[in-house]
Parts: structure tokens; C-alpha cells; sequence
């Protein structure tokens, strides 16, 4: 049976796009690394695990240069955390700012309202000592009322521009919609829709977080939760994916952390091969995505489930995408094969156009526009 076209959420318009300096190619990063885990070891396993940067988090200047030395020989691109490049950027910034490891100065995470005009103070200051310096900060989703009253606006798009005074070149947000056995489509996909309508206002790509790590309401990750995350994201025209936690955080009362790719001991988690795996995957297929336009977006119901459809234009190719919206059932796809010219496997290379798929939780199809 024809899958059928239900909804059309939006179709984009073309829009110049101000790309972030990419560490190389798709950004792939790892969030969050401590400082008690900087050491070749660590990086090499980052790498091997398809990260191309990493967010870390540093106490103290020695610490800082300490890292980006680490990194160095794993050409992994680095945003660092640190209250002493915050508080004190000329002591630590004009030392740094040129090396091959440095990427972005971490300026928050979840900022209110409140805090907008300090951390706009605070690039300012860090631009001072490095007039090129790149700022990242992660936002709050438009998830529910009371966080929009945490955040301090009644419209979420106020939050939003207020942010955008905060020179940057990304817009970065979280939102984890694998929720036990649910996946929060009424949440996310709303979300969606306000981030990218501001990357386009904007003219800056978005990244978008993923959640690796089981604690509270997420689960253990399956390659169906990592694939839904990842493909999604970029049917939407994501243009970076951050994993939380590859560290695993320290368990609190609330949260109980565990069995991230990589523990507090050092040691790899039972989630670090799924991450890998799911990497080794996500980078042929970031590249399809990667520096390219989304020209509209669609949510269609199959016989047995529903997709997300993308229609992506990368230079003079056209592709359509589509996306399994379920994170533990497959679902078939069927439509007229007359439509497109190759089906491009994940790993990139082609095959004939068939007219019926079956996709796997999460999965993507990727099909050549004729």
C-alpha cells in the first residue's frame, strides 16, 4: 500500500548558511570528558570511537593546556569548560587560542534568561584576547511550561533571540525523546521545529544532543534510541550530534548514572561499542546532510508506523529521506519507484530502486532524486 502523506510540517526557503569551523567534516562529539581522564588513552578511545571533538571540562589553566596537548596527536577538536578562562580570559586565552586542539570556548549550559547578558559580557571579554574566538552554549527545549518559567519568558522564540546576542556560531539544544518505552513525539518534534525555524532566521546550522547514557527515565540505549536520535536530527537538518554523557556523570539522588560509554573508573561502559557502531554509521551518512539544504519536511503514515521525509539538496543532487519514527518497531515503506533513480545505501554506495522497504527501528532510507 501507498504510504500517504499526512502532514507537511514546513517547507523551507533557501537561506545562506553561516557554517561553524568543523573539526573535520560532520561534527561527531563527545560530552562531557573529566579532568581526571585526560590522558592518551582516553583520546585514542574517543577516536576510535568516531568522535571528531569533545567537550571537557577543566579546573585550572595547567589543566587547559594539559588537554589540548592530549588531544593533539588524535586531531580531536576541543570546547573546553573552564571558570578560569571565564573570569580571568587574559591569562590563559592569548596562550591558547592559536593551538591545532582549540575549537570553542564552553561558555553554559541551560542558561536562563538571567544569564544572557553575563555570558554576553563574557564572550566580549574572551574575544578581547581572541578576536576569533568561537563561544558555544546549549539551550533549554521548549519542552514544557515550567521550563519556560524556569528559563523566565512566557514565548520561547524571545529565548531564543535573547540568545542570539551571544555571538556564536552554532545553535546547540537538548531534548532526549526516548523516555522508558515512549518516545515523546508531541515534545520533540515542536522543538524541532522551533530550532531549526531559528537556525534558518538566523542563518547558523544547529546541533542537536543524543542520550547514551541510562539514568531516571532513559533507558539502556538501544541502536534503535541512537539511530532515531541521529537520523531525525538530520532529516531536519541538523548539523553536528552531541552525545551525553560518553563520561559517565557522578550519580546524584535524582540521577542515577550509569553505564555510560566511558566510567568514572576509566574504564569503557557497556554503551561504548553501541556508540561506536552507531558512529561508524552516522559519518558516510552525516555526509549526505553535511553543508546541505533541507527543502522541506514531511510526517507520513505507512501501513505499520509512520516516517519523517526529508528533501535535501546538496549542490545539484536531490535526495529523500526517510526516517523510522519508531524506536523499537520496524516499518514499511512503499512508494513508486519510478520517482528516484538510486537507493544509496548507509555506507554510500548505490543500488537499484526498489518498491518497498522495510526500515528497522529508528533507520533511514536515503533515496537519489530523479
Amino acid at each position: 500500500m501507498k504510504a500517504k502523506l499526512f502532514l507537511i510540517i514546513f517547507i523551507l526557503l533557501p537561506v545562506r548558511v553561516l557554517w561553524a569551523d568543523e573539526p573535520n567534516g560532520f561534527p561527531i562529539i563527545a560530552d562531557i570528558l573529566h579532568t581526571e581522564l585526560y590522558d592518551a588513552t582516553r583520546f585514542r578511545d574517543i577516536h576510535k570511537a568516531g568522535f571528531n571533538a569533545c567537550l571537557c571540562r577543566c579546573q585550572t589553566n595547567e589543566d587547559v593546556k594539559k588537554v589540548l596537548e592530549v588531544a593533539k596527536p588524535h586531531g580531536i577538536k576541543l570546547i573546553i569548560f573552564s571558570h578560569p578562562i571565564m573570569r580571568h580570559p587574559e591569562n590563559i586565552v592569548p596562550s591558547i587560542k592559536d593551538h591545532p586542539s582549540m575549537w570553542q570556548y564552553y561558555l553554559a549550559d541551560e542558561p536562563t534568561m538571567k544569564r544572557l547578558n553575563e555570558l554576553q559580557d563574557i564572550q566580549q571579554r574572551i574575544t578581547k584576547y581572541d578576536k576569533d574566538a568561537k563561544c558555544y552554549i546549549n539551550l533549554l527545549p521548549n519542552s514544557t511550561k515550567k521550563v519556560l518559567e524556569a528559563i523566565g519568558v512566557e514565548k520561547y522564540s524571545d529565548y531564543l533571540q535573547a540568545f542570539n546576542k551571544v555571538k556564536q556560531p552554532q545553535i546547540s539544544y537538548d531534548f532526549y525523546p526516548v523516555q522508558g518505552k515512549t518516545v515523546r513525539d508531541d515534545k520533540w518534534y515542536p522543538i524541532l521545529e522551533d530550532i531549526r525555524k531559528e537556525s534558518l532566521r538566523t542563518g547558523k546550522p544547529f546541533w542537536a544532543y543524543i542520550m547514551c547514557v541510562p539514568h531516571h527515565i532513559y533507558p539502556m540505549p538501544t541502536m534503535g534510541h541512537l539511530r532515531l536520535q541521529c537520523y531525525v536530527n538530520l532529516a531536519y537538518g541538523a548539523q553536528g550530534i552531541q552525545y551525553f554523557s560518553y563520561s559517565t556523570p557522578a550519580p546524584t539522588k535524582q540521577y542515577n548514572f550509569h553505564d555510560g560509554p566511558l566510567l568514572r573508573n576509566g574504564k569503557k561502559g557497556k554503551t561504548y561499542n553501541l556508540v561506536k557502531k552507531m558512529n561508524a554509521e552516522l559519518k558516510p551518512v552525516a555526509s549526505i546532510f553535511w553543508k546541505s539544504e533541507v527543502t522541506g519536511i514531511e510526517h507520513r503514515k505507512c501501513v505499520d508506523g509512520e516516517v519523517v521525509v526529508s528533501h535535501i539538496k546538496k549542490g545539484d543532487k536531490h535526495y529523500t529521506c526517510f526516517v523510522n519514527k519508531s524506536a523499537e518497531k520496524n516499518v514499511t515503506v512503499t512508494f513508486n519507484p519510478n520517482h528516484y533513480s538510486l537507493r544509496v545505501r548507509k555506507d554510500l554506495k548505490t543500488e537499484n530502486v526498489k518498491s518497498t522497504y522495510k526500515l528497522s527501528a529508528g533507520d533511514i532510507l536515503i533515496m537519489k532524486d530523479k
